[in-house]
């Protein structure tokens, strides 16, 4: 899930730097980046009702790195989240550690 806040990261820093100007750098990476299917996959995934405990714990970890970038500075907003992901991990797979980690785990 880090992955769009990296790739957000590196499409402002595009944008600072100015598309055209990258373009003329073959070796650049950052001259073909297209992020559109990214965004429209974080909406689609912020805007989806989850049907399950798993993709609502899931649902959560996107919003939690979001707050993490711009969040409450006292951090009440990251263990309220951490909290119901938590429960929700319980109630879809029981277990004791981190939520997500539970939740990824291959079951056997």
């Amino acid at each position: 899930m880090p992955l769009f806040r990296s790739w957000f990261k590196t499409a402002d820093v595009a944008d600072r730097l100015g598309v055209s100007g990258l373009a003329s750098d073959e070796a650049n990476l950052l001259a073909e980046l297209d992020l559109g299917p990214m965004v429209d996959a974080e909406t689609r995934l912020l805007s989806h009702a989850p049907s399950s405990a798993a993709e609502a714990a899931c649902l959560l970890e996107i919003v939690r790195q979001n707050i993490t970038d711009a969040g409450r500075s006292d951090s009440l907003d990251m263990r309220a989240l951490e909290a119901v992901q938590s429960w929700l991990a319980d109630l879809a797979v029981g277990g004791t550690g981190p939520a997500m980690e539970r939740l990824l785990q291959p079951r056997g």
